[in-house]
């Protein structure tokens, strides 16, 4: 999941529908995208990017961030 753009978007009162029109993308695209089902397209993040005045490392997280190791117990 993306943590930071939710709580970015949340913040600024723009819903998953308003998200979804302002890159011109499905409403269902976007929240699986937010979600971490799909990857954002690169034009996608320039365009978050911009309306939150942010860094792109500073609105998403890598891909492989919500994988946690769990230790064996021996």
């Amino acid at each position: 999941m993306q943590w930071n753009l939710i709580r970015l978007r949340k913040e600024a009162g723009i819903t998953g529908k308003g998200m979804a029109e302002l890159l011109d993308i499905n409403e269902t695209t976007y929240v699986n995208k937010e979600n971490g089902h799909y990857q954002f397209k690169s034009n996608e993040m320039f365009i978050i990017r911009d309306i939150f005045k942010k860094p792109i490392e500073e609105i998403f997280l890598p891909q492989d961030c919500n994988v946690v190791a769990i230790p064996k117990k021996e």
